[in-house]
């Protein structure tokens, strides 16, 4: 039997609309991430999510008339540093 900490997770989202399809917004979430250092980096579909140490983050790229919303989120322990991923993330969209 393991022993887990208990915590109440942080989550922070960000969304915008971006001038291109969701197909380029899901390629640019998976780049993204992954130049952040977050591993097991999946793509499905328009969504994209990934861990980092104890941490995870998804984008979805959703089509909405000529433009795409991006919701993103990113969800852990340590609040300081889930904002900072979540401003990294939404900085780079």
């Amino acid at each position: 039997m393991t022993a887990k900490k208990s915590y109440t997770p942080q989550l922070w989202s960000h969304h915008q609309l971006l001038n291109e399809t969701p197909a380029l917004c899901a390629e640019k979430g998976v780049s993204i991430l992954t130049s952040l250092g977050f591993n097991s980096v999946i793509k499905n579909g328009n969504y994209v999510y990934g861990n980092f140490n104890m941490n995870r983050a998804a984008i979805k790229c959703v089509q909405v008339n000529e433009q795409t919303f991006v919701y993103t989120a990113v969800a852990g322990a340590d609040v300081k540093l889930v904002e900072k991923l979540r401003n990294e993330i939404a900085w780079k969209l």
